[in-house]
């Protein structure tokens, strides 16, 4: 058992947790010579071009050493959080490189997931695997507004029932109410793992430092968020009550 009731409570209060030395040594080794690779041979290898390569990512990697860390490790850890599994999302590979900064108050792209559209494209957690140290704020770490996600379910759970609410712009609305510069920054060990609930505002740290910081993220959903039969109704539902489809609730 990896999730513990420690990690069940700050998951409810903070909308995150982190899952200390979760991933074993030969694991974390071969992903983070996975990553090393890759940031080397960088931009070939599957990486997203963009106009600050001071923070990068391979959107969707199919590494083996990434995909057996997650069928080892990430999958047991998802069944312990929720009732079921949906099919392994996408991994990426994110790093962020010394030197890079960001002109906003609330760092790189400071969001919370799924998309725009008047279904926003839910999941229930995030699972970031860091396969570097993040000892200081500054270290281009994972930055997160902690308890943003009780405030944007209650913004979503007001929502009239009785129309039809576009979630996208709804999500947009509570990004321009919520985000402040309360930012915090996880210390993170290589091996740690965060979860995050889908709806923790969430962005990128300054690297300050003279080191490059790696992870790999992945969403993970429950079945009926998955399944294109059930998708639509259980957005909905979701949208209403942020901890449907988990093992616990606050």
């Amino acid at each position: 058992m990896m999730f513990t009731g420690r990690h069940w409570d700050e998951l409810f209060r903070d909308g995150y947790t982190i899952v200390r030395a979760a991933v074993d040594a030969p694991h974390l080794g071969a992903a983070q010579e996975a990553a090393a690779h890759l940031n080397a041979i960088h931009p070939d290898g599957g990486w997203e071009r963009s106009k600050n390569e001071l923070w990068r990512e391979i959107r969707d990697s199919d590494h083996p050493a990434f995909v057996a860390l997650a069928n080892d490790l990430l999958d047991p850890l998802a069944l312990e959080i929720l009732e079921s599994v949906a099919t392994p999302d996408r991994l990426q590979l994110a790093s962020t490189l010394p030197g890079f900064s960001t002109a906003g108050i609330v760092g790189r792209h400071f969001h919370i997931d799924g998309g725009r559209a008047p279904s926003l494209a839910v999941f229930n957690v995030l699972l970031g695997v860091a396969l570097t140290p993040v000892t200081s704020d500054t270290a281009g770490g994972f930055h997160v507004l902690p308890g943003s996600h009780r405030r944007f379910a209650e913004f979503f759970g007001s929502q009239p029932t009785d129309t039809a609410v576009d979630w996208g712009e709804m999500k947009r609305t509570g990004l321009k109410l919520f985000l402040t510069d309360a930012m915090v920054v996880p210390q993170l060990a290589p091996g740690d793992v965060i979860v995050a609930h889908c709806f923790l505002a969430h962005g990128t740290s300054a690297n300050t430092t003279g080191v490059r910081r790696d992870m790999i993220f992945q969403r993970r959903a429950a079945r009926p968020l998955a399944d294109t039969a059930t998708q639509l109704q259980a957005r909905e539902t979701f949208m209403r009550d942020p901890w449907a489809f988990f093992r616990h609730r606050p």
